[in-house]
């Protein structure tokens, strides 16, 4: 007796990937590859535009502690990132000086920096303490706006800029990111800092050799009748700043000429040549004030005159000296002279007191 088996027989239909040849040069070849289902390009209205595509895993940052990797498309599109030095190359207590090196973006690329009030977070650049971006107009601003993007020309190229309104005793970081045409803006670069510095004026008045001997007289002695006479010593003057706009020094007089109390009786000071005078007193600068650097500091009229030629000291303060711009190492001479007239009346008291100020003009 045969027993029957019925059996029920199933056909599978097995589908096998099949793998084209990977593109390849002699130089290049392409590991992997694949196909998305579709995207868009410049899709604009009146206020946006778009350019994507889908399909691929785009735009998925991968970042160590030195580097950031974006794949895709439009990541490939993206301006090279920018790297800012930010420098105090004068003692600026206001401003800040910055000069962009544009990796190789065209010259058409714009350029946006941001300012952080702390260092910038490693890794993700971000900025935890106030946030600023440097304006069109050079100085800080709490928005970044289109207008605020500017080429590198216009940033000073490599000359850099400053950035104005800043305040004294402060540090500051910045970076910069670039964008050239639409769907290219790069990431934000690495930082750099600077720091303000206070807001500064030095003065010194001497009569001996420095500063640091002091001295604060000048003695005549003995005055010739007719004979213009310099006092024994010069009064020298250390003056420096880092206002912006100079700064200057004023000279007045306590009595308006050399007087004797005993006798009441004044040698007015005025400006005028000595050489011919009946008699007078005043001051002179002879010779062209010196600097380390910046300035320059100038002798102003009726003091810059050498030979018997003097400027009067009036009771009210008069400008000796200026300078427009800020200055280091600031050094002048002021000499005084006086004249005698044979109807002087002869006194062993005649004096004056002298009064300088410096003031910055920040």
């Amino acid at each position: 007796m045969l027993t029957g088996i019925i059996g029920t027989f199933i056909s599978l239909g097995l589908s096998l990937p099949i793998f084209a040849t990977l593109p390849s040069t002699t130089n290049y070849e392409l590991n992997s590859y694949g196909f998305g289902s579709g995207g868009t390009s410049n899709s604009t209205t009146g206020n946006y535009a778009l350019e994507g595509i889908s399909g691929e895993v785009g735009g998925q940052t991968a970042t160590t502690t030195n580097y950031t990797l974006k794949p895709g498309f439009v990541a490939t599109q993206q301006a090279n990132v920018p790297i800012v030095t930010l420098t105090n190359p004068s003692s600026y207590y206001d401003k800040l000086h910055f000069v962009i090196d544009q990796q190789n973006n065209p010259s058409d690329a714009l350029y946006a920096l941001q300012v952080c009030s702390v260092p910038f977070t490693p890794g993700t650049l971000a900025c935890s303490g106030t946030t600023t971006y440097v304006k069109s107009d050079d100085t800080l601003g709490s928005t970044l706006t289109l207008a605020d993007y500017q080429t590198y020309a216009v940033w000073g190229s490599a000359g850099g800029t400053n950035i104005i309104g800043l305040s004294a005793n402060t540090t500051y970081y910045i970076h910069a990111k670039a964008t050239q045409g639409k769907f290219t803006e790069s990431a934000y670069g690495p930082s750099s800092n600077a720091a303000t510095v206070g807001q500064s004026i030095s003065f010194c008045l001497y009569t001996n050799a420095n500063c640091g001997l002091g001295g604060s007289v000048v003695n005549f002695g003995s005055l010739p009748v007719n004979t213009p006479t310099s006092g024994g010593s010069t009064i020298k003057t250390d003056f420096a700043t880092n206002a912006n706009f100079g700064g200057k020094v004023y000279i007045y007089s306590l009595n308006g000429g050399l007087k004797s109390l005993s006798l009441s009786f004044t040698i007015t000071s005025a400006t005028t040549d000595l050489t011919s005078a009946a008699q007078g007193f005043g001051a002179q600068v002879p010779s062209a004030p010196t600097v380390g650097s910046g300035g320059p500091l100038s002798a102003v009229s009726p003091y810059n005159v050498s030979s018997n030629n003097v400027g009067a000291i009036g009771t009210t303060a008069a400008v000796l000296l200026t300078s427009s711009s800020p200055l280091t190492g600031g050094n002048a001479v002021t000499n005084l002279m006086a004249r005698t007239a044979s109807t002087t009346p002869a006194a062993s008291d005649y004096s004056d007191t002298l009064t300088f100020i410096a003031a910055a003009s920040f």
